[in-house]
């Protein structure tokens, strides 16, 4: 019998919608959850969104979470959220809705996390690049109606915007690693329990670092998974131990 899965021990979720590198590290049995966007999804030439996300969950089963984003900013809200609860009928024990966080009108992607979570709608309030944009949306799930909710800091992203208001202001701007203490330091403050989603990873010092920071999860593309467990001193001592092995003939293993 297949062991019960304990989804809370696992900070790694799997940043892509390919089936075949899903099911490899699905396999290691190391993953806590997946996330797709719209991007993520043209990159596997995917053209019709529940019937990929069928055969994703076909992969990991119930339990889950897997994050599908309302694709377009500009459909309005009614149109959001009629398409959040219709992916969460679809996919009751998976789906987690990703709603796009506009700069321009943020108040529009609130209204909608609000009523989301008043609907029992799990939510992943995406493309988070600054602390005020990651204390409103967990603002807007404060009295949420459901467990399972997530903000998403954009570390690389947030490195850009910096650099650019900064650029552009001359005024200097927090870093993405101090927009995710603050972050997790606001919620502490304000005892609001949604977990801390980094994404938008470029490099694997950017996984240790959100990790050594506190967040929750680090949702990871599948070449930088591999690129952050493989150090070529490893295989260099392997081979030391196997060649030990190997030179003797007859040892005795059990």
């Amino acid at each position: 019998m297949e062991p019960k899965r304990n989804l809370n021990t696992s900070g790694i979720f799997f940043d892509s919608a390919n089936l075949a590198e899903l099911r490899k590290w699905f396999s290691a049995h190391i993953l806590g959850g997946a996330t797709t966007n719209p991007l993520i999804l043209q990159r596997e030439g995917v053209v019709d969104v529940p019937k990929h996300i069928q055969k994703m969950i076909d992969i990991v089963g119930p339990g889950f979470p897997i994050s599908i984003e309302i694709p377009d900013i500009n459909i309005t809200r009614d149109k959001k959220i009629d398409l959040a609860k219709k992916y969460d009928e679809m996919f009751p024990m998976n789906a987690v809705i990703k709603v796009a966080m506009d700069p321009r009108k943020p108040e529009v992607g609130y209204e909608v996390i609000y009523r989301l979570g008043q609907a029992g709608v799990k939510v992943n309030a995406t493309l988070g690049l600054s602390f005020g944009q990651l204390v409103g949306a967990a603002e807007a799930m404060r009295y949420s109606h459901v467990d399972g909710n997530y903000i998403s800091l954009f570390w690389a992203r947030r490195e850009e915007a910096k650099r650019q208001i900064e650029a552009e202001t001359g005024v200097m701007s927090p870093d993405a690693a101090t927009t995710l203490s603050m972050t997790i330091n606001y919620l502490k403050t304000h005892n609001l329990s949604p977990k801390v989603i980094v994404g938008s990873i470029r490099s694997t010092d950017q996984i240790d670092q959100a990790f050594y920071l506190g967040a929750d999860i680090v949702t990871i593309p599948p070449k930088f998974i591999q690129a952050w467990m493989y150090t070529k001193r490893g295989v260099e001592t392997l081979e030391e131990f196997n060649g030990g092995y190997r030179g003797i003939k007859k040892m005795k293993l059990i």
